[in-house]
């Protein structure tokens, strides 16, 4: 098991899922990425369209807008995520919708079986996306940006990305290599919002959840955890500014 099967699957044990109930208010001056990259599922989707989503983890935000197509394929590596995708997708109702383990770089579907494939902050590999996905079919991809959380990751002096603020803009990085594949991106937008948790419990639970820090803990984290939470918190709550971005590119059709 990876380190990231690892951690997820223990946040899959401790929460039941992929959330874990922390309160919250969120602040969106530039719209909000997840209901973007919705949006552009629902206007690629179709009755006879066929979507792959990698790194689905307990699916609840897939089955969200699985309706907008007719055959649904999740993949995730980790065994706890999948076991509630399911459940999940058994009270919903939606059995045009198949969950199962697989590895997003070698997912063993044939070529060109699917119309869109997605990635919502979960991997994205595309040359085998290239391959599984038709001529003209599309790649929608949800990432995370270098300068999220960036004030949490100085004060904690590591996390996920961290340094790359000073470098190439991740979105950069990712459409270039889309492009190298053969997609052509047709859209491509950040998102910098505000998050503001209630307590400082809010946020504890939430850095258990997330992997900003996969090696994240409570108690030896308490001093960096402490020092942040003073420096942050604002009248509506401890402050958290996030950095999101998506990217949608198409593949070309055969002349």
């Amino acid at each position: 098991m990876t380190q990231g099967q690892e951690f997820y699957s223990k946040v899959a044990e401790k929460f039941g899922g992929y959330s874990s109930g922390a309160q919250r208010t969120t602040s969106y001056p530039q719209g909000d990425p997840e209901e973007h990259f919705d949006a552009l599922l629902r206007e690629y989707g179709s009755p006879t369209a066929r979507l792959l989503d990698v790194g689905c983890a307990d699916g609840r935000n897939l089955l969200a807008v699985a309706e907008a197509f007719g055959r649904v394929d999740a993949l995730d590596l980790s065994a706890q995520m999948l076991a509630s995708a399911e459940r999940h997708r058994a009270e919903s109702g939606l059995d045009h919708v198949t969950f199962a383990m697989g590895d997003a770089s070698a997912t063993g579907f044939p070529d060109e079986t699917f119309d869109v494939v997605t990635s919502r902050r979960g991997p994205l590999f595309p040359q085998e996306f290239h391959r599984v996905l038709r001529p003209g079919g599309m790649v929608v991809y949800l990432g995370i940006g270098e300068r999220d959380v960036q004030p949490l990751k100085e004060t904690f002096g590591r996390g996920q990305l961290y340094g790359e603020w000073l470098g190439e803009p991740v979105v950069s990085k990712e459409r270039r290599r889309l492009e190298d594949a053969g997609f052509a991106v047709e859209d491509e937008q950040e998102f910098c919002y505000d998050e503001f948790f209630h307590t400082p419990e809010d946020l504890d639970r939430f850095l258990q959840m997330v992997p900003i820090f996969e090696d994240y803990d409570s108690a030896a984290d308490s001093s960096s955890f402490e020092r942040y939470a003073a420096q942050a918190t604002r009248p509506e709550g401890i402050h958290l500014p996030r950095h999101w971005f998506v990217l949608s590119a198409r593949l070309p059709t055969r002349m």
